[in-house]
């Protein structure tokens, strides 16, 4: 009787817990399912770093094989960009005091928590469903049972380039050789982690005479045979479960080498070894196999197919923007790309004084232009890229239904007086057009989740027309919130005037009064 009793109680709670595990409404199909499992008497997670897509559903199941009562917690990456590991967190830990206890040491309602295990007990699991932020970056999750946090942390990335590579870390060396050393027997002069599961070569501090070697685990999705492939200048070396699978050693310009293997599903080791001499410097690495084409392991690919040379990341200084005058992909060959601190941007056409862009996240990649003879359009290293229409944005019209003026390569009804600068790197844009000057100064704020963009327009002028208009976006225009939702992407409100919707164009008639107006724009990116 008691055996029949316990097989029904067992039962009873395999249900429960099936039930429990049960997706929410909308993740019956994730994108993507991550099993992170404690190391039992050594307080570390099994994964260390793993990367996601902006936006991606995610089934996360923690499992606790320890001995001890664990949690995972993730945090947003914070004014460190997620350096200081989530120590904002385990601070608010420290302060609940007694509290701590019953609360399962969670500082419930901290701003930098998105998601939690919950405190899971020795020999259970938790399963966590969350959709992953759209604004890329590294993302830390920690366990904040007091003292655990030091060893017991990880990173998760957002990248639009997230692969199945985990805990890759990076060794860098100095030295001059003409093939791979035994890097065993080096010290490393830096080491470091690549969350984003990408081999780059970027952490390097010169650019000659150097070497890398990178290690991390890659996740076969099927048995079947894999290829790998290196593309480099000069050698490398790819190892998959300690056995060379890609010789492409020795010192040479930039040529792909591949080699395939066997491998079972599931996880393997990867390492890949790396050096460089003198000259160019480069190293692309990828991969293929049974249901997938080839997929690149880094930011480019070998032999080519990325959007153009990378590895020269432009990023502003802490609390200030910077400026990128230069080719830009949508906006054109006098372009002023300013990346702001808060990851957010934006590229001004020069040539018709117009706010071509605005994007999330990265600025720019620099090394297009700024290597070999920096030939075509760079386009913008972020994410959420809004475009707005081309041609002029101020035109002067018989009426408000009247067609906006065909867009010119470069204007000639306005003129660009230049830029200034504040205290912070903040860019006004300074133009004019038939004697009315016109002062256009961006500033980022922040928004619930990802940074927003505010704009000022002050115009004035002795001579100010009566029949001045600002174009301001283009698209499926619908009224919301006060605003305008522009293509269910960007919403959009204007203050100063009444913007007007005609024929999915958004205008603003310009009123001055003394001789002066001014408008005020928010963009604000749709969830």
């Amino acid at each position: 009787m008691n055996r029949r009793i316990i097989k029904l109680a067992t039962a009873l709670l395999a249900v429960f817990t099936l039930n429990a595990q049960k997706p929410p409404k909308g993740f019956e199909k994730v994108d993507q399912e991550v099993v992170i499992s404690t190391l039992r008497a050594q307080m570390k997670y099994d994964i260390r770093s793993f990367s996601v897509k902006p936006g991606a559903k995610v089934k996360l199941i923690f499992k606790n094989v320890d001995d001890l009562p664990h949690n995972l917690i993730i945090c947003t990456p914070g004014k460190s960009k997620g350096k200081d590991k989530g120590q904002e967190v385990i601070d608010a830990v420290m302060k609940l005091g007694d509290k701590g206890v019953e609360m399962d040491w969670e500082p419930k309602g901290h701003p930098r928590m998105l998601h939690s295990s919950g405190m899971v007990q020795p020999k259970k699991e938790s399963v966590i469903w969350f959709k992953a932020p759209k604004k890329e970056g590294d993302y830390p999750y920690i366990c904040t049972f007091p003292g655990h946090f030091q060893l017991m942390n990880g990173m998760m990335a957002v990248s639009k380039l997230a692969n199945p590579v985990t805990n890759l870390t990076y060794k860098l060396y100095h030295g001059s050789w003409n093939k791979c050393p035994d890097f065993s027997k080096l010290d490393p002069k830096k080491t470091g982690n690549l969350a984003n599961g990408l081999f780059d070569i970027s952490p390097r501090d010169k650019n000659d005479n150097f070497g890398f070697v990178f290690n991390g685990d890659i996740d076969c999705p099927k048995d079947g045979k894999y290829t790998f492939t290196t593309a480099s200048d000069d050698g490398s070396l790819l190892f998959i479960d300690g056995k060379k699978v890609v010789d492409n050693d020795g010192i040479h310009g930039v040529q792909s080498r591949s080699g395939t293997v066997n491998l079972k599903a599931g996880k393997h080791s990867i390492e890949v070894r790396f050096f460089e001499k003198s000259g160019g410097e480069e190293l692309a690495v990828a991969w293929s196999g049974p249901g997938f084409k080839t997929q690149a392991l880094s930011r480019s690919k070998p032999g080519g197919g990325s959007s153009g040379a990378t590895g020269i990341p432009i990023e502003p200084n802490e609390g200030e923007a910077t400026i990128y005058r230069n080719f830009i992909a949508g906006a054109g060959p006098r372009a002023i790309g300013v990346g702001y601190d808060e990851d957010v941007n934006l590229a001004f056409d020069a040539n018709n004084l117009r706010l071509a862009l605005i994007w999330q996240g990265d600025f720019m990649d620099g090394a297009r232009h700024w290597k070999g003879r920096g030939q075509g359009y760079q386009p913008p290293a972020g994410d959420s890229v809004i475009k707005f229409p081309e041609g002029i944005a101020f035109a002067t019209l018989k009426s408000e239904e009247e067609a906006w003026p065909k867009a010119e390569y470069r204007t000639k009804d306005l003129r660009f007086k230049g830029y200034r600068l504040d205290k912070r790197q903040h860019p006004t844009f300074n133009y004019e057009r038939e004697g009315v000057t016109i002062e256009d100064t961006p500033t980022p704020f922040p928004g619930e989740e990802l940074s927003q963009l505010k704009r000022t327009l002050k115009l004035s002028g002795k001579k100010t027309p009566n029949n001045l208009y600002f174009r301001v976006a283009t698209g499926d225009i619908a009224e919301k919130n006060g605003g305008f939702l522009i293509d269910e992407e960007l919403q959009i409100t204007v203050s100063g005037s009444e913007a007007l919707n005609i024929g999915g164009e958004l205008r603003v008639p310009v009123k001055f009064k003394n001789g002066t107006a001014q408008l005020e724009l928010t963009y604000a990116w749709a969830e």
